[in-house]
């Protein structure tokens, strides 16, 4: 299964209504970017990017950007991906209307690539 299916699916579990397991999230980020190597995960970001930027729930909206953060710690870079960069405005004006988790989380990221 690819990464995009995969994430579709990860989304699609935590989405529904009887979520069981609440470390779901966490253990598909150790399982699928574990695997990778720095290279795929900064190309996985922009994929990943395209998720976050289509989902309107809050706390899927998290574990998604909780993605993209893992994946660019596996990244090992701290070039900005073009995803992040064209998409920036609409990714701030999405968490903007969030609460203070969401933006912090938004902001561990941007510190992470020294966005300002």
């Amino acid at each position: 299964m690819s990464y995009r299916d995969a994430l579709n699916e990860a989304i699609q579990h935590w989405s529904s209504d009887s979520i069981e397991d609440e470390w779901f999230f966490e253990k598909f980020r150790d399982d699928a970017i574990g695997k990778m190597s720095p290279s795929e995960a900064f190309c996985f970001i922009s994929e990943t990017v395209e998720f976050l930027i289509m989902e309107d729930d809050e706390s899927t909206a998290c574990e998604i950007l909780q993605t993209i953060i893992n994946l660019a710690g596996k990244s090992q870079t701290t070039e900005v991906p073009n995803a992040l960069v064209d998409n920036r405005k609409v990714i701030e004006s999405q968490f903007g209307q969030r609460g203070e988790y969401s933006k912090g989380k938004l902001a561990e990221l941007f510190r992470y690539y020294r966005i300002s």
